[in-house]
């Protein structure tokens, strides 16, 4: 056998190139009457199987798209931040004068920007508006 085949489990899946995994339904643990539980590798023997069912797929959620995901506080190197002023403050400006500007001009355009982004990434956001 060869080595790529031996080094490739079977549970490991089919990945796409954006580093998804292909959802494959079976095989599966059926669940039956009063808690039973069954192996099935196809639909056919799910159908076959009197009150059995696989549960439905949940695709994952990104822990930061989650609706209890809090940003803060969080580690920046060996800094705890409670919040994204801390954040920029820790993280500095080349020039706070610049910095403030940018700031204000995005204020004044109504452009969201996040206070953690870099003085070029906030020039950019202004830039595109």
């Amino acid at each position: 056998m060869p080595l790529i085949q031996q080094s490739a489990p079977v549970s490991a899946g089919v990945f796409h190139s954006d580093g998804s995994m292909a959802y494959e339904k079976f095989p599966a643990w059926a669940t039956g009457p009063n808690g039973a539980q069954k192996l099935v590798a196809n639909q056919a023997e799910l159908d076959a199987l009197d009150g059995f069912a696989v549960p439905d797929y949940v695709p994952p959620v990104p822990r930061e798209q989650k609706p209890d995901f809090a940003a803060y506080p969080k580690w920046i190197g060996d800094q705890l931040v409670q919040n994204a002023e801390e954040e920029a403050a820790l993280l500095g400006s080349d020039d706070s004068d610049t910095r403030a500007a940018l700031l204000q001009i995005a204020a004044e355009k109504g452009v969201k920007i996040d206070k953690r982004w870099s003085d070029e990434k906030i020039r950019a956001a202004l830039e595109g508006a």
